[in-house]
């Protein structure tokens, strides 16, 4: 029998909705985060999942805060969410902030992230 988690894999790979997405933790040493020389964290690569990025928070907009380009983005993952640091998904990074859902399967979450300008590229230590 298969299990939930693989079941919404072959499902998310035939869905128009679903694109490849990459998971990254923050890259540890003896217990500790690693830095580079210029003083930036690292990320290392957890694993390749599906996953799709809600941008229907992108609509609101209002004139007295900032816009900080916040998204929903739902990833298809057994991971712990507390390890996530970074999605991939297509061509744009996520910085996962926090938790915003889960399903009650574990086979999906949905985070709430703000995306990496392209000309900023977080510092992966293994691709």
């Amino acid at each position: 029998m298969n299990s939930p988690i693989d079941t919404a894999l072959r499902m998310a790979k035939v869905s128009p909705l679903y694109s490849e997405a990459v998971l990254y933790g923050t890259a540890e040493e003896s217990g500790a985060a690693v830095f580079d020389a210029a003083g930036e964290m690292q990320f290392d690569r957890m694993g390749q999942t599906y996953g799709y990025a809600d941008k229907s928070k992108e609509t609101v907009f209002t004139a007295s805060q900032t816009y900080e380009g916040s998204h929903l983005v739902t990833v298809i993952s057994d991971y712990a969410p507390n390890g996530l640091a970074l999605i991939l998904l297509g061509d744009v990074f996520y910085v996962v902030h926090s938790v915003h859902s889960s399903d009650v399967l574990g086979v999906s979450l949905t985070l709430d992230c703000t995306s990496l300008p392209e000309d900023e590229p977080p510092n992966i230590r293994n691709v």
